[in-house]
C-alpha cells in the first residue's frame, strides 16, 4: 500500500458480498476517512513518491478528517448577494471589486450541506473551494454564525478558529510586553482589549473609581425623584404621543437653543407642523423651556435630575459641557421608553425634510427591528460594529428595549470615561443583540434617506443632489461631523437651511420679545422663522446652495465643492 494506506485485503470485499445501499455508504465513508487520517500524516516527500500510474488515487480532503467534528465542507458566496438575503443590522460597505467581494461558508455538519452542490462543498470535493449562490449555500441551514472581520490595521493579523465551548465573542491577542502596550513582535501573545491597538492606545480603558463614584451620584439622585419625575411626565407623555404610541425626543440647553429653534422654523416652513406637535423637549434650563414652548414645541423641565446641566454649549467634542449634556440625553430616551412609548430620539441639529416617522411606520422599508440608527459614517474600532449615531435613533418599545436603556443609564461611568454617549451605547448594544437578541438596524452611510456629516463631508455627488432639491429619498439631514455650533450655523446656512431670523439668536424670550406681555399662542413663529433661507456663503470647500468659490477654504488643501 502507498505510504502506509491500507491493503485492500483489509477491506471489505465489496465484491463476494451484497451490500445494502446505506451499508456501502457506512463503507465509503469508512474508507474515505481512513484514507484522510494516512493523508494527515504524510508530508510532502511522501506525497512526492507515490506511484503517478496509479488510476485511482485517494480523494484529496479540503479539511482533514481532524476537523470533521466541525467543519463538513465550505463555499464561497458574493458577499452583496448574501447580505441581499440576511439584513445583519450592521450597515454593511459593497463587496464587488473591493477585494472583500466574498463570504467564507463553513457547515459544520453532512446534513448542513446544499442538496445541489453537495458534492463539491464536502470537504472531499476537491481542494478548491466552490462559489456559490447564496439563496442554495444557506438552504440546510437552520442556524447560522455570522463573525464579521477585519485587520484593525496593519499588522500581520492571523485568525484560528478552533472546535470548543463556544464563545460569542472574539478573543485578542498581540505580541506585547506585560502589561500589554505597543506591538513587539518578539514578544509573546498577550490577552487584549476589542480596543488595544498596536502602538499601545486603548480606546476602551474602564472607567476609573472617579467616574463610578461620580455615576454612582448621579444614579442615586436618579432613584430618589423616579416617583415623582414620573408622575409629572406621565400625562404629558400621554398627550404628546401620536396614535402609534411614539414621542420625538429631544434635549436642549440655551447654548444649543439656536439650533433648536431653526429645527422648528424649518419644519414649519416645509408644513410639518402637525408632525411638531409629538415633539417633546426636555429643556435643562427654564430659558430654553421658554423658547422651545414660544415656538409650538412640547416641554418637560425635568429640574430635580437636569437642573445642574451647563447652560452654555459645548465648544468642541468631548468637552466637559458636550459630556454633561450626555448624561441629559440618557434619562430623557430612558424614561419615555420605560413608561411604555416608542420614540424617535434626535439632536437639535437636524432639519426635516419630511416626516422621518413614516420610514419607520412603513415596515416593508425598514423591516422588523427594535432599534434603527442613522449610520455614523465613522467605521472607527470605538463604534464597531454598528457605527450608530447616537443623534438620531428610532426605538420600539418593548421588554429588550427597555432593558437597553435602563442597562445605559446603569452604565454612565463608561460615558464619563470614554466622553462619549455614542462609544458607550454602541458597546452595551454588542453585549444586548449576544444575550438577549436585541434587534438592531443601522441604516448604511451609502443609502440616501438619512445622510448627515459622512455625506456632507465624502460625499460630494450626493451632496450636490442635496442641496438642489434633487434628492427625494431623504428624510432628514443631520449636521455632525462639525467640531462646533459655530461651524453647524456656518454649514446649515451655507447650505440654505438656515430659518431662524438672526434677531432671535442667542437670545431669550423676554429679549426677542423685548418685555412685553406674552399674547399669543405661539409668539415666536413670527419674528422668528424665516419664509425663505438665509443662505449665505463661508468656504468654498464645502456643501453650498449657491457657488461660493470667492470664499476661502476651511480644510488643508480643500477643493472648490462647485
Amino acid at each position: 500500500a502507498l505510504g502506509g494506506c491500507p491493503d485492500s485485503s483489509d477491506m471489505v470485499g465489496v465484491g463476494d458480498v451484497t451490500l445494502s445501499e446505506e451499508e456501502k455508504m457506512e463503507v465509503e465513508e469508512m474508507v474515505k476517512t481512513l484514507l484522510g487520517e494516512e493523508f494527515a500524516k504524510m508530508d510532502g516527500s511522501d506525497i512526492s513518491k507515490m506511484d503517478e500510474s496509479d488510476s485511482s488515487p485517494p480523494e484529496a480532503l479540503r479539511f482533514p478528517s481532524t476537523m470533521s467534528s466541525f467543519i463538513a465542507g465550505s463555499a464561497l458566496i458574493e458577499k452583496d448577494e448574501f447580505t441581499s438575503l440576511l439584513d445583519l443590522g450592521v450597515p454593511v460597505d459593497k463587496g464587488k471589486g473591493t477585494g472583500k467581494a466574498d463570504v467564507l461558508m463553513l457547515y459544520n455538519t453532512e446534513r448542513s450541506l446544499p442538496y445541489s452542490y453537495k458534492s463539491v462543498v464536502a470537504s472531499d470535493g476537491g481542494l478548491t473551494t466552490p462559489s456559490i449562490p447564496a439563496k442554495d449555500a444557506l438552504e440546510n441551514c437552520e442556524s447560522l454564525h455570522v463573525v464579521l472581520t477585519q485587520n484593525p490595521g496593519t499588522t500581520q493579523q492571523c485568525m484560528a478558529i478552533m472546535n470548543h465551548y463556544e464563545s460569542y465573542q472574539i478573543a485578542r491577542y498581540m505580541r506585547s510586553g506585560n502589561p500589554p502596550s505597543v506591538l513587539i513582535p518578539s514578544e509573546k501573545f498577550r490577552s487584549i482589549s476589542r480596543g488595544h491597538m498596536k502602538t499601545g492606545r486603548d480606546n476602551l480603558s474602564p472607567p476609573t473609581a472617579k467616574d463610578i463614584l461620580s455615576n454612582f451620584k448621579d444614579l442615586s439622585n436618579y432613584f430618589k425623584h423616579f416617583e415623582d419625575v414620573t408622575a409629572e411626565l406621565k400625562p404629558i407623555l400621554k398627550r404628546v404621543a401620536d396614535d402609534k404610541g411614539t414621542v420625538i425626543v429631544q434635549t436642549c440647553n440655551k447654548g444649543q437653543s439656536e439650533l433648536l429653534m431653526n429645527f422648528a422654523c424649518s419644519a414649519r416652513t416645509r408644513g410639518l407642523e402637525d408632525v411638531l406637535k409629538h415633539v417633546l423637549v426636555f429643556a435643562t434650563d427654564l430659558e430654553t423651556k421658554e423658547l422651545a414652548e414660544g415656538l409650538g414645541l412640547n416641554t418637560f423641565f425635568d429640574e430635580k435630575n437636569l437642573g445642574k446641566m451647563p447652560k452654555t454649549e459645548a465648544r468642541a467634542y468631548g468637552d466637559r459641557a458636550f459630556t454633561m449634556m450626555m448624561y441629559a440625553k440618557v434619562v430623557c430616551v430612558q424614561l419615555v421608553n420605560f413608561l411604555g412609548y416608542n420614540l424617535l430620539f434626535q439632536d437639535v441639529d437636524i432639519v426635516w425634510y419630511q416626516n422621518p416617522l413614516t420610514y419607520f411606520y412603513d415596515t416593508d422599508k425598514s423591516g422588523d427591528f427594535d432599534i434603527y440608527f442613522q449610520d455614523d459614517g465613522a467605521h472607527s474600532v470605538r463604534y464597531a460594529p454598528y457605527s450608530a449615531n447616537s443623534g438620531f435613533y428610532y426605538v420600539r418599545h418593548n421588554d429588550r428595549t427597555q432593558y437597553l436603556f435602563t442597562t445605559l443609564l446603569y452604565n454612565g461611568d463608561m460615558i464619563k470615561a470614554w466622553d462619549s454617549h455614542q462609544q458607550a451605547l454602541v458597546a452595551i448594544l454588542t453585549d444586548h443583540a449576544s444575550y438577549y437578541g436585541l434587534k438592531v438596524k443601522v441604516l448604511g452611510r451609502d443609502e440616501n434617506e438619512f445622510p448627515g456629516g459622512f455625506h456632507y463631508h465624502r460625499r460630494r455627488d450626493y451632496m450636490k443632489k442635496l442641496v438642489k432639491g434633487k434628492e427625494d429619498d431623504a428624510y432628514i439631514f443631520h449636521m455632525s461631523w462639525t467640531h462646533n455650533k459655530d461651524n453647524k450655523l456656518k454649514f446649515f446656512k451655507q447650505m440654505g437651511e438656515w430659518y431662524l431670523n438672526e434677531k432671535c439668536v442667542g437670545k431669550t424670550l423676554g429679549e426677542i420679545t423685548e418685555g412685553g406681555a406674552v399674547v399669543t399662542e405661539l409668539p415666536l413663529v413670527e419674528p422668528c422663522c424665516l419664509a425663505e433661507p438665509e443662505i449665505t456663503c463661508y468656504y468654498s470647500d464645502k456643501p453650498s446652495k449657491t457657488t461660493c468659490n470667492g470664499s476661502p477654504t476651511i480644510d488643508k488643501g480643500g477643493k472648490p465643492f462647485w
